[in-house]
């Protein structure tokens, strides 16, 4: 399980009260985690069977990680994710065994486990979503179910 981040669009929105219109995709106006990115949560277990939803605005708190995937883990799940303070609690919390990743890149796998199959999840997402130029935030969910979908095809049709 991991987090990836999308700028918070407003695409289509005719009056926008807080910033100027971003065109084509541009960036953010701060460094870092911020208020104006949106966080992504996605789970991807060894079968491919593939939970992403989006969950907030800015840094994955634990809260808003036991609302998006609370419902969807038991005691025998081992959860392996990188090393942020959120999914530590949570796991504590909740009683599942878990292996932080550093985002260092030095140690990349503990035995069986690795967070390498959600990592290559979203760099594929996000080379998906760039032919877009930003898409609105309200309708981000459906995107990522579009591209869960695409992503099943074409595993699908390499498997035969």
């Amino acid at each position: 399980m991991d987090e990836t981040y999308f700028l918070y669009y407003e695409k289509g929105k005719r009056n926008l009260n807080r910033r100027k219109a971003r065109k084509r995709g541009d960036a953010s106006q701060f460094r870092g985690i911020s208020r104006e990115q949106v966080c992504v949560l996605i789970a991807r277990d060894r079968q491919k069977l593939t939970y992403s939803r989006v969950i907030g605005q800015g840094r994955i708190v634990k809260s808003r990680l036991d609302k998006a995937i609370g419902s969807k883990l038991s005691k025998s799940n081992i959860l392996c994710t990188d090393a942020w303070r959120a999914f530590k609690t949570y796991a504590k919390d909740k009683g599942l065994e878990h292996y932080p990743f550093k985002s260092d890149g030095k140690e990349r796998v503990k035995g069986l486990y690795h967070i390498q199959n959600v990592n290559n999840y979203h760099s594929r997402l996000k080379g998906w979503m760039d032919r877009f130029n930003g898409v609105a935030t309200k309708y981000l969910d459906h995107y990522l179910s579009w591209f869960h979908f695409l992503d099943l095809i074409s595993v699908t049709i390499l498997q035969r």
